[in-house]
C-alpha cells in the first residue's frame, strides 16, 4: 500500500459528520459533499473546509465570495453521494434561504458563510470562511462517515 492510501486508509478511521458546501456561480446553484470541516474560531466565528484543487468545482467554490455549509441530516445520505458526483443539487431538495444562499432542506444546521481567506494544502486548497448567520434544525440528527460508509446518529 502507498503511503497516500495508507493515509487514506487511516483517515477513514475517524468518523466525522457529513456537509454540502452550496453557492451560486452564474445563477446556477451548485453543491459539493465535504467532511474536511472544522471550527476555527469564536470571535470572529471562523469555520474551515478543503477542496481538492483537481476537483471539477474547485474554481467555482474558490471563486465563491458567500457560499453555506449545510450540516446534513441523518436521512440525508442520498443527497451527500448525489453532491459527490454530481455538479448542481438535487432537484426538490433545495431552497434559497434569507441570506439569499442554496440550502439543503431539513439540513441540520446551516452557516452562511463569507469567504475570509485561501491558503494552500498540498492537493488541497482550504477555505476559511467567516459566519454570518446560523440556522438549526433540531430534529434532523446528524449523517456520519466512517470507513468510507454513511452512518446516523440521533
Amino acid at each position: 500500500m502507498s503511503p497516500s492510501q495508507s493515509f487514506r486508509e487511516a483517515m477513514s478511521r475517524y468518523p466525522t459528520g457529513v456537509t454540502v458546501v452550496t453557492a451560486y456561480h452564474d445563477g446556477k446553484a451548485y453543491g459539493i459533499t465535504a467532511n474536511s470541516f472544522a471550527s476555527v474560531s469564536l470571535k470572529p466565528p471562523l469555520v474551515l473546509w478543503s477542496i481538492a484543487k483537481s476537483a471539477d468545482r474547485a474554481d467555482i467554490f474558490l471563486a465563491a465570495k458567500s457560499y453555506a455549509i449545510c450540516f446534513l441530516g441523518k436521512a440525508q445520505a442520498d443527497i451527500a453521494r448525489f453532491c459527490a458526483e454530481n455538479d448542481g443539487l438535487p432537484d426538490g431538495q433545495w431552497s434559497e434561504n434569507r441570506h439569499g444562499f442554496p440550502v439543503i432542506d431539513g439540513a441540520g444546521a446551516v452557516l452562511a458563510c463569507r469567504q475570509h481567506a485561501v491558503y494552500p494544502g498540498g492537493d488541497h486548497d482550504i477555505i476559511l470562511g467567516e459566519v454570518m448567520g446560523i440556522s438549526v434544525k433540531e430534529d434532523a440528527g446528524a449523517l456520519t462517515f466512517h470507513r468510507s460508509r454513511y452512518g446516523q446518529l440521533d
